[in-house]
């Protein structure tokens, strides 16, 4: 893991944890779930640290799929900040954004932390730990939650 700044842990958590959030709440990856079933058969094996559990052919279908399905997310959240770097940069000066990213490091949950810049493919583990309702990632996605409610809101 690269050392990031403190800014740079702030926008990949806002970035990523509303990636997901997005994700979740527009039925993106319902739609991305039925189109990836055969392709994720594999995926609990692979999460556990067995890669051959899913087949070279059934991983580049699903990494064509996930970079279609999150560039999209990450063109839509891109256009969300886009002329607005030097707002942004004041906004998350806050120090409400330091207890997320507490949050976010104080939690084990076996991937790449929501602070660093995720891969398609990092975002979508997250999503299936959501759908498989992961108590550990549920337990942080409950704190982030809690914390997104003492965070100032992002307005032109």
């Amino acid at each position: 893991m690269a050392n990031l700044s403190r800014d740079e842990k702030v926008e990949n958590l806002v970035t990523n944890f509303s990636m997901i959030m997005m994700g979740m709440f527009e039925g993106v990856f319902s739609a991305m779930a039925a189109g990836l079933a055969e392709a994720m058969s594999g995926m609990a094996e692979a999460l556990s640290g067995n890669p051959s559990a899913i087949s070279k052919s059934d991983k580049a279908q699903m990494d064509a799929k996930l970079r279609d399905v999150f560039a999209g997310l990450r063109k839509e959240v891109s256009k969300g900040f886009a002329n607005k770097n030097e707002q942004f940069g004041a906004f998350i000066k806050d120090p409400s954004f330091d207890a997320g990213v507490r949050i976010v490091e104080s939690h084990d949950i076996g991937l790449p932390k929501l602070t660093e810049h995720l891969t398609d493919t990092d975002l979508a583990r997250y999503v299936v730990l959501v759908q498989n309702e992961d108590p550990k990632l549920a337990e942080m996605m409950a704190e982030l939650g809690e914390w997104q409610k003492t965070t100032p809101r992002f307005t032109q």
